[in-house]
């Protein structure tokens, strides 16, 4: 049935209402350990409700019923940097940050038996509130794709109708490793500390490109460079469902 979809309005209340919502669940979820059934069946609801919303949003932006319909997103860095050294200034600051992620991760990875984990998956499993506060950012993220590939901006000559809308007890290594720890520090506390200070710093990103004048690219803008090619496309969201599943399900 085609039509024109429902036209979404941000609203404070309802907005804090599916925000609430949202961390409470995220809160009862984080209950569960992994490798069990009641883990795998409230990530399997995490991961439906995001991907309905998504489709309602990919739905809304082709102008399909039912769908949810978000205004187009005006793209000054992206319609202006398309290639060459503007766009890897834009984006430098996000893969600085994915390059620390990533090495944080490798090196947390070859720890040996007597010490701490410190990838985000074994300290998420140790302490219950980042296990909540992870759930809570992978769906979050999910959303934030759908709405970034839903604010796709019309090409350019076109009419103004969008196109496109366990335990603690697993913080040890399963291999010895053969360099202990390499470069991280053995303590939980500074691991849970770096993985807080990552959102963190990703808030700090986001606000410098919003106040770069388009020098720099913002968090949707970049979702968006990222995913315009079908492959990359592809890449992105079997890496955001494998996370969900190695963080929450398995």
């Amino acid at each position: 049935m085609s039509g024109t979809p429902t036209r979404v309005r941000l609203r404070p209340g309802p907005v804090a209402l599916c925000a609430v919502l949202l961390c409470c669940w995220c809160g009862w979820a984080s209950g569960f350990h992994r490798a069990t059934t009641q883990a795998a069946v409230t990530w399997g609801c995490s991961l439906a409700a995001v991907v309905v919303v998504d489709l309602l949003l990919w739905r809304g932006r082709h102008g399909r019923r039912p769908g949810l319909r978000l205004e187009a997103a005006i793209e000054p860095w992206l319609q202006s940097v398309r290639r060459g050294r503007r766009m890897v200034v834009g984006v430098a600051p996000w893969l600085v940050l994915f390059v620390v992620v990533l090495a944080w991760e490798v090196l947390g990875i070859d720890t040996g038996r007597h010490q701490a984990h410190l990838t985000i998956s074994a300290l998420a499993e140790a302490f219950r509130p980042l296990n909540a506060a992870m759930l809570l950012a992978w769906m979050l993220v999910g959303l934030g794709y759908g709405v970034a590939r839903a604010r796709t901006p019309a090409a350019p000559g076109s009419s103004g109708a969008q196109r496109g809308a366990a335990h603690a007890g697993v913080m040890v290594s399963h291999v010895p490793a053969t360099v202990p720890a390499l470069l991280l520090p053995s303590n939980r506390a500074l691991g849970v500390a770096f993985w807080l200070a990552v959102p963190a710093a990703g808030a700090l990103v986001e606000v410098a490109a919003r106040r770069s004048g388009g020098r720099l690219a913002t968090a949707e803008e970049l979702v968006r460079l990222v995913t315009a090619p079908l492959a990359g496309n592809v890449v992105v969201v079997l890496a955001w469902a494998y996370a969900g599943y190695h963080l929450f399900g398995n």
